[in-house]
């Protein structure tokens, strides 16, 4: 049987082994995430990140849990927040896009295949 000292010693070499593994896997594990969200058009607002900033996601593996959970200081609304606008493109499935931020998949893929934007214009009445 081996003595305490040697069990603390195979201990340690086993937290250092699966920190090694940790990290292989890790740089594996946030590609597959990054082209899911992709793949899928997920929003941050959709994983709950509406408030979080470009800086925070680049923290790594190893966030401290003392920033993340730090109070912060609320923020002025900018002007237009959360105002819900209409949307002005739609296709034949009842997909819509207002016309801001990024392009939908949907649209992206039909203006791909030499459909134009302008095309899935909603008449205004």
């Amino acid at each position: 049987m081996a003595t305490y000292s040697e069990m603390m010693s195979q201990i340690e070499d086993l937290r250092k082994q699966a920190e090694r593994q940790r990290k292989e896997e890790y740089s594996s594990v946030l590609k597959t995430i990054k082209r899911q969200i992709a793949d899928y058009g997920i929003s941050a607002e959709e994983l709950g990140f509406s408030g979080a900033s470009k800086a925070a996601g680049k923290r790594g593996p190893k966030a401290s849990k003392a920033a993340a959970s730090k109070a912060r200081k609320p923020r002025a609304k900018k002007a237009g927040s959360g105002v819900k606008v209409a949307p002005k493109y739609r296709d034949g499935a009842g997909n819509t896009w207002t016309g801001r931020g990024k392009m939908p998949k949907w649209l992206t893929q039909e203006v791909a295949v030499g459909r134009t934007v302008d095309s899935f214009l909603i008449p205004t009445a």
